[in-house]
């Protein structure tokens, strides 16, 4: 009896201690930069940091929204094509329709939005799983934005297209600014409000989140929209860094930014994780892969390596998940 009662104490003191993940991600990060700047002294440069920063913006801003999704219980695999017709719905609007910059950007926004909402719907409330109905999405998004360009880039596009995120503001462009601002806000709200209190529950215990009374699908629904809406939002501020729109825009998307949302500790079956984690998740990728690249390794590699960051960490999620 004593026996046991000495092993159960010593494994709430060892629950006790457990850091957050978030800060072990910190911790994991700071290590890894001070490993790859040990190498090579321009990895912490400022340059280099306005490099990695600008390197995961669009797919960032995406990865708010997946990431929420998946602690949701869903996912989207059409992130990537919602973005591509983001860029090119709203190049034609500008180049071919002269319809003002802000207005086109909405309506872009507005068109990822729907496709979202047409994910949604399929996915709760016809029930088609999400991994077929974003899979033919994607298919469905890029195919249709191949027709509306007629397989061509979209340039030149008017003067000025490049303000949402060339602008210079203290030393960083917009886009960045945007994406930072996009990121705080949504953990902000996610920790602080109802409707995300609700998400880890829907994502957790979909037959205790009904029971407690909440509208799951209303809740996986606007989810999709939401996602959706930053997808296009990201192809479009692509579009306006680059001041044209092509059709390859957002290819691989959304494998990467799940795999940094994996690798951000966000349990794929849903009901754990955070978007800080999954920010920082973001950024130590970009870091590995950008110091891969500083110390001279083969970018063929480049993949592989994410791969297998990808697998170390869900691996090490499910070791630290507790047992059922």
């Amino acid at each position: 009896m004593s026996t046991t009662i000495t092993a159960s104490g010593a494994k709430q003191k060892r629950t006790g201690l457990r850091l957050p993940p978030e800060l072990v991600l910190l911790f994991v990060l700071i290590l890894t930069v001070a490993f790859f700047a040990s190498q090579n002294s321009y990895f912490l440069t400022v340059a280099s940091l306005r490099i990695l920063l600008l390197a995961v913006v669009f797919t960032g801003i995406i990865l708010i929204g997946q990431s929420l999704l998946i602690i949701a219980g869903e996912f989207d695999l059409s992130v990537g094509a919602v973005a591509s017709l983001g860029a090119v719905s709203t190049a034609i609007m500008l180049a071919s329709w002269n319809v003002n910059l802000w207005v086109a950007i909405i309506l872009g926004t507005l068109i990822g939005g729907l496709v979202g909402m047409l994910n949604g719907v399929i996915t709760v409330v016809i029930g088609i799983p999400a991994f077929v109905t974003t899979l033919a999405m994607l298919f469905l998004a890029r195919g249709f934005g191949y027709v509306l360009s007629g397989g061509d880039p979209i340039y030149p596009l008017p003067r000025g297209t490049g303000v949402l995120a060339k602008t210079e503001i203290l030393g960083l462009v917009s886009s960045v600014w945007i994406f930072l601002f996009l990121f705080f806000i949504s953990d902000l709200y996610v920790r602080t409000s109802s409707i995300g209190r609700k998400i880890y529950l829907v994502g957790g215990n979909k037959v205790a989140a009904k029971i407690s009374g909440i509208r799951v699908e209303r809740i996986k629904i606007g989810l999709f929209i939401f996602t959706g809406a930053l997808s296009a939002f990201a192809g479009i501020l692509l579009m306006s860094r680059l001041e044209r729109a092509d059709n390859v825009t957002g290819l691989g998307w959304e494998l990467s930014v799940i795999a940094a949302a994996a690798v951000g500790g966000i349990r794929l079956e849903g009901g754990r994780g955070s978007l800080t984690g999954a920010f920082l998740g973001l950024i130590l990728l970009q870091v590995i892969l950008q110091g891969l690249v500083t110390i001279g390794t083969n970018a063929m590699l480049l993949d592989a390596v994410k791969g297998l960051v990808m697998i170390i960490a869900v691996w090490l999620a499910f070791r630290k998940s507790p047992q059922t």
